[in-house]
């Protein structure tokens, strides 16, 4: 493809892609990680305008382009159950870019774009020194894996290759414990040619150990949306749990216009989604435990405002409940240790959640805010989120009762 008239019709069709998968990404914008991925193809494709506006095209500068790759890693991102992209995890001093985490943080998939035979010769040590092969990325992804469990476990590894991969490097990964997707091609006779027109850039510019200083992590929580698909027995219930299974608002008394707005609209939100049945299978057959802090200051709150129903409901809850010092199980890891109090961050909620990461808990809670704040500084924790429910019974006096 020497023609000048060829090299024009290749680029037109590479900004056309780009266009097309900044359409796709649309979609998907308030996806975690989403604008990043973007940029990455608005980069590309501005590029590639600039390269339209030049008298002479070079076939080598296509070949630069990215946009091969990002438009596979769009393809994976549009799946159902994915829950972020292009997320930044640090390992020691380096850092790892997982391409697209699924499976409600289950399930890291790596996206590789690059020509088989050239993945192959890498892997075999034909390459210049200091190149990472896709065995060593596998090595890293693996280990990060390790480090960042989603509900106490390993997330699965999976290496989709857009391209395909020869047979003899598929299975040395999968003797790793890589999952391999795409098209298993017949191993090259060491007489073929390689094709090098591959670029390095394909995988991403942060997906391997570089060296750089730790910046914010961006870590994926792992926020349960299906009480069915926890497989975990223990329950570590936060304050705000045991005030929406405990308050008259999710016992049966969602019909009231209440003085306080927040408290109208969260019994309108019951009457639609009630949260007590969600929170009654979840428990079933589970042993629901709590630390001290949690539970003084539920019960604080619940003999300053509750109503005698809800006591009613405290005491009830109490028998079932497990109770440990706050310090139970040991100290914290690192990570957890030095997360730092502010904003959403608050004492209270680190004391609670750290306590159900150290005994492997699910954590309940409606302290989404919490989960957010810590996955900004690098930590993630298992929970189950429902939606916040007040205490109300002690309100309905001076409330203006909904007759249906």
């Amino acid at each position: 493809m020497d023609k000048p008239e060829d090299v024009h019709t290749l680029l037109l069709e590479k900004i056309n892609l780009g266009e097309k998968l900044i359409q796709q990404m649309e979609t998907i914008k308030t996806l975690d990680g989403a604008l990043k991925l973007q940029r990455k193809i608005k980069q590309e494709l501005l590029f590639l305008q600039r390269l339209q506006d030049s008298k002479k095209i070079k076939i080598e500068q296509l070949s630069c382009s990215n946009l091969r790759h990002l438009g596979a890693l769009v393809e994976c991102a549009l799946r159902p159950g994915v829950v972020s992209v292009c997320k930044t995890f640090h390992v020691h001093e380096n850092k790892l870019l997982v391409d697209v985490i699924g499976d409600e943080g289950k399930t890291w998939t790596k996206v590789i774009a690059r020509n088989p035979k050239s993945l192959s010769a890498l892997s075999s040590g034909n390459a210049s020194y200091g190149a990472r092969s896709i065995l060593d990325q596998a090595e890293d992804y693996l280990e990060c894996a390790k480090l960042f469990p989603c509900m106490y476990q390993s997330p699965k590894v999976v290496f989709e290759f857009a391209s395909g991969i020869e047979k003899n490097l598929a299975n040395r990964l999968q003797s790793l414990g890589i999952v391999v997707k795409g098209e298993v091609l017949p191993d090259s006779k060491p007489s073929d040619d390689l094709d090098d027109t591959w670029n390095s850039s394909d995988e991403g510019e942060e997906d391997c150990h570089n060296g750089s200083p730790p910046c914010l992590q961006e870590i994926n929580q792992c926020i349960e949306d299906n009480p069915d698909r926890s497989d975990i027995d223990t329950l570590n219930l936060d304050v705000t749990a045991m005030m929406a299974y405990v308050s008259n608002m999710t016992n049966g008394h969602c019909n009231y216009v209440f003085k306080q707005d927040v408290l109208t609209q969260q019994s309108a939100w019951e009457a639609e989604r009630p949260v007590k049945p969600v929170l009654d299978k979840l428990f079933e057959g589970k042993t629901l435990v709590c630390c001290k802090t949690a539970w003084n200051d539920f019960e604080k709150i619940v003999n300053i405002l509750g109503g005698p129903n809800e006591k009613k409901r405290a005491a009830d809850l109490k028998e079932r409940m497990n109770i440990f010092d706050d310090d139970f199980a040991g100290e914290d890891d690192y990570a957890r240790q030095t997360l730092k109090v502010r904003g959403h961050v608050r004492l209270r909620s680190k004391i609670i959640f750290n306590f159900g990461n150290r005994i492997k808990a699910l954590t309940v809670s409606a302290n989404e805010g919490f989960v957010r704040a810590a996955m900004q500084q690098g930590v993630t924790y298992a929970a189950f989120i429902h939606e916040s429910r007040a205490l109300t019974e002690g309100k309905e006096a001076s409330a203006t009762e909904i007759t249906l």
